[in-house]
């Protein structure tokens, strides 16, 4: 069943970027992108709504919101592991999670990063590489090409709420 909450809320996916290193440790650049992916990807089955603004492109190594990797670009690259590290002023993003959504977008974010955290990075990928979201933004692409086509979020709605609900 589709939870229909009213009161959907988004939050920056910087933030909640920052709220997944915080809390689940350093991980790859990929890693990250694909487990934002995911969270976007499932909520938009879940609660029938986008929880960050975000568009992903269906780059060659799997889906990334280029707000992120422009934000992370001079911090890393594909493999390298990214920490959260606070900056002055800033607010902590475990509190501005809190504060923003509601009380099961966290929950869900929460349980679906716990779950994805355990996956390789290659391995969520792979993942991505084998369903139709991403195949479908790059069809005319080779494997290796360059490709900024955007993910279609009514796409990523229906094919992951077929993944959930069958």
């Amino acid at each position: 069943m589709i939870t229909e909450v009213k009161d959907i809320k988004r939050i920056d996916s910087y933030i909640l970027s920052e709220y997944i290193l915080q809390n689940w440790g350093p991980m790859s650049h990929l890693k990250l992108q694909k487990i934002l992916y995911y969270i976007e990807g499932y909520h938009l089955a879940y609660f029938n709504d986008s929880v960050i603004d975000d568009d992903f492109q269906a780059w060659v190594h799997g889906p990334v919101s280029k707000k992120i990797y422009d934000s992370l670009k001079n911090k890393s690259i594909l493999h390298t592991e990214l920490t959260y590290q606070k900056s002055e002023g800033e607010n902590n993003p475990d509190e501005v999670l809190k504060n923003t959504l509601t009380q099961d977008q966290v929950d869900f974010i929460n349980e679906t990063v716990e779950e994805l955290s355990k996956i390789s990075s290659t391995q969520l990928e792979n993942m991505t590489h084998s369903e139709e979201p991403w195949i479908n933004a790059r069809r005319g692409y080779s494997a290796a090409d360059r490709c900024e086509v955007v993910i279609d979020k009514e796409l990523m709605k229906k094919y992951y709420r077929q993944e959930v609900y069958g």
